[in-house]
């Protein structure tokens, strides 16, 4: 699985990995990627710079901390690290259903402080 980093307003870097899958075949030519993200809940989301389209994949809300997934119809690039308003309970649930893409590590307590507009670089880390 491709290696990346996430900055995010040029403060901090989430590291993780994406899978090897539709989604990466259709964007590593691209890297670097810089865009902005909203925050929904302990959410950040924004559209994607590159149009991928439809994507095949498992569709799904729940996530784990750290996930990050893309939504086909709306272009968005979403990354999760806790409840929003969706959640029921304890769980993170996104607001559609999405595809999981990979996953990030960092500091999570930083990440909240964070106002959107938040600035994002994606970068392969190699």
């Amino acid at each position: 699985m491709p290696k990346i980093k996430i900055e995010l307003n040029s403060q901090m870097i989430l590291e993780g990995e994406l899978f090897d899958d539709e989604f990466f075949q259709k964007i590593e030519r691209n890297f670097p990627l810089e865009f902005q993200m909203d925050r929904w809940g302990e959410e950040l989301y924004g559209v994607f710079p590159i149009k991928i389209g439809n994507i095949e994949g498992d569709f799904q809300e729940v996530m784990d901390k750290g996930d990050v997934a893309y939504h086909p119809e709306t272009g968005w690039f979403c990354i999760f690290w806790g409840k929003t308003p969706s959640s029921k309970g304890e769980e993170i649930r996104a607001a559609l259903p999405v595809i999981k893409i990979g996953s990030v590590t960092g500091d999570w307590e930083k990440v909240s402080k964070l106002e959107p507009p938040v600035r994002v670089k994606i970068e392969i880390d190699k």
